[in-house]
């Protein structure tokens, strides 16, 4: 049985806050009311009223605008701002969500970041049964994180959002990324977990890496929306604890995790991973 998360896992600050909370949103830039009928809910559900982005993706956001003014000496206050910007060098970036505009929630990053002009980004889908690194769409590859195409030392962000938690190999896909990062490179991402506890839960456990049908299920079957899925579900395969940070830091990233609430940016109860690849570790080299 999963653990409840203890009460502090919510922060103290949104039970003093309003439902309705107005700002900039640091993805479109636009003065905005930041509205959501229940704070525990937040984070998922915590949306601009002008770009329908939730607290979730601003966070990523947030760590976007970071990695960019570390990297590049760019200090934007949203990414809509970005293309105001003359750099002296391009990023390029790989982010593993493709943007998607529904009715009320909408994933608006990569075609800010397209609308730059000076960021080189990649986007990528899991199709099983196409070659890997196949294109499907512009700026869009066929993509096993397990197994990426790209060339060693070639992002210097990865983005991954409420992801992690659905690859079957999950510390393969660590390793994937850390080698495609360049030297000094960020790894931004959010994932479910529970920071009051060390053992990752694991609901599926992986008998034999290289034969799926092996797999024992340790707990109910759990699905969680994923918009680049054909049926819309993915399955979880765990429950991160603080072993995650370990296991990043092994891989020879520096972790820093944060779980601040940014009301004036509409960032409530809602965590970020600010990762970057230290200078003296060849991740390629670790082994589980």
């Amino acid at each position: 049985m999963i653990p409840e998360p203890p009460e502090d896992n919510v922060t103290e600050s949104i039970a003093h806050v309003p439902e309705d909370l107005r700002g900039i949103c640091n993805i479109c830039g636009q003065e905005t009311q930041f509205v959501g009928s229940d704070p525990v809910l937040y984070r998922e559900a915590l949306l601009c009223s002008v770009c329908n982005s939730n607290s979730r993706y601003r966070s990523i956001a947030r760590g976007l605008l970071r990695a960019i003014h570390e990297l590049n000496n760019i200090q934007a206050q949203s990414l809509a701002d970005l293309g105001s910007f003359q750099p002296g060098a391009s990023l390029t970036i790989y982010d593993t969500q493709l943007p998607f505009y529904w009715t009320p929630l909408a994933y608006p990053i990569p075609d800010m970041l397209i609308g730059s002009g000076w960021v080189d980004l990649h986007l990528s889908k899991y199709r099983q049964n196409d070659p890997l690194g196949l294109e499907l769409a512009p700026y869009t590859t066929n993509q096993n994180l397990e197994k990426l195409t790209f060339p060693d030392n070639y992002f210097d962000v990865v983005i991954t959002s409420d992801v992690m938690e659905h690859v079957r190999l999950d510390f393969e896909a660590h390793k994937e990324i850390a080698r495609v990062l360049k030297p000094g490179g960020v790894y931004l991402f959010t994932v479910p977990h529970f920071r009051h506890i060390r053992e990752t839960i694991v609901r599926v456990s992986v008998v034999d890496a290289d034969d799926p049908s092996k797999d024992q299920f340790l707990m109910e079957k759990e699905y969680h929306g994923d918009t680049n899925s054909p049926d819309d579900a993915a399955l979880s395969y765990r429950s991160y604890g603080t072993d995650l940070d370990e296991a990043l830091t092994a891989l020879g990233f520096s972790v820093e995790y944060t779980r601040q609430d940014f009301p004036e940016m509409g960032i409530m109860n809602t965590e970020l991973f600010y990762c970057r690849l230290r200078l003296d570790v060849d991740p390629v080299q670790v082994s589980p």
